[in-house]
């Protein structure tokens, strides 16, 4: 099942959505001065004596008014029940609503999530902790590397709940398939296929 746990690597409480890093047109200006930087940090988050999440960054702005902050070149790690790696990522600027919780990814995004073993790559992300989705832009282009697939569209949308993910533009990629013959000598056979853009939606098993 697809399980991306971003939010809980954060322990704040109150953030603004400006800051004096660049955040691109979706950031009004509300605040000039952060409440606090951070330079280098390291975050943990501990839940019943086990570690679930790290996050560090070479800078951290946090403000107080609008329950917002920024994260500039983040790399996070969350862990599951059994102290298994869960969802590792990057990315060039991470931007945390705490109060509505809800979570945006900048830049040169890379995620790897473990069960399944799923690859994503893409520059603008977005996840709802309420709603446990993970989205991109309409026009945002997303690449999906699951197994011997990868796939290219627009329109990314993956529910931990439903353990599906879907693309709502027509799709690009190709499909590896690696035969092995009965004979150990004869060399595997690999072929490379376009998949069908009619089925947007695949299911995580």
């Amino acid at each position: 099942m697809i399980k991306f746990s971003l939010v809980p690597v954060i322990l704040f409480s109150a953030f603004s959505l400006s800051c004096s890093l660049d955040y691109g047109k979706e950031i009004s200006v509300k605040d000039s001065v952060p409440e606090f930087i951070f330079i280098s940090p390291s975050f943990l988050r501990f839940e019943n004596n086990k570690k679930t999440a790290e996050l560090t960054a070479d800078k951290l702005e946090q403000y107080k008014s609008d329950s917002a902050s920024f994260a500039s070149n983040s790399t996070f790690t969350t862990w599951n029940e059994s102290s298994e790696i869960q969802t590792q990522g990057s990315c060039q600027l991470l931007g945390i609503d705490s109060k509505n919780e809800v979570y945006t990814l900048f830049n040169d995004i890379k995620l790897l999530n473990k069960n399944p073993d799923l690859q994503i790559t893409a520059e603008n992300l977005k996840w709802n902790a309420k709603s446990e989705q993970l989205t991109s832009g309409k026009n945002d282009t997303v690449t999906i590397i699951k197994e011997d697939t990868q796939v290219t569209g627009k329109g990314f949308s993956a529910s931990s709940i439903s353990n599906k993910f879907s693309f709502q533009s027509d799709i690009e990629g190709t499909i590896t398939q690696n035969q092995e013959e009965e004979t150990p000598a004869q060399a595997t056979e690999t072929k490379e296929e376009t998949p069908s853009t009619d089925n947007k939606e695949d299911k995580a098993q």
